[in-house]
């Protein structure tokens, strides 16, 4: 049994998409902030490292959607939608 899709709004998409952005920026800001020791030797730098370019295009990949997403909340706001 199939359940019936609904659209949702921009906004609604756009408080997700904030979301996921946020996640991206905590883990780029961690790994900016963690020391090149912790970087070399623990398990979350050796984590990140390896996630390191997934983490970085996830970042550019949400960024752009959140834009996106920003424009099209405030055309259906304008058009009362």
């Amino acid at each position: 049994m199939s359940m019936p899709t609904t659209e949702r709004t921009a906004a609604q998409q756009l408080a997700t998409a904030r979301l996921l952005l946020g996640q991206f920026e905590a883990q780029l800001r961690e790994w900016k902030h963690m020391g090149a020791k912790k970087r070399l030797r623990s398990a979350r730098g050796k984590d990140l490292a390896r996630r390191m370019p997934g983490l970085k295009a996830g970042h550019a990949k949400w960024t752009a959607r959140v834009e996106d997403l920003e424009a099209r909340a405030a055309a259906e706001q304008e058009a009362g939608t």
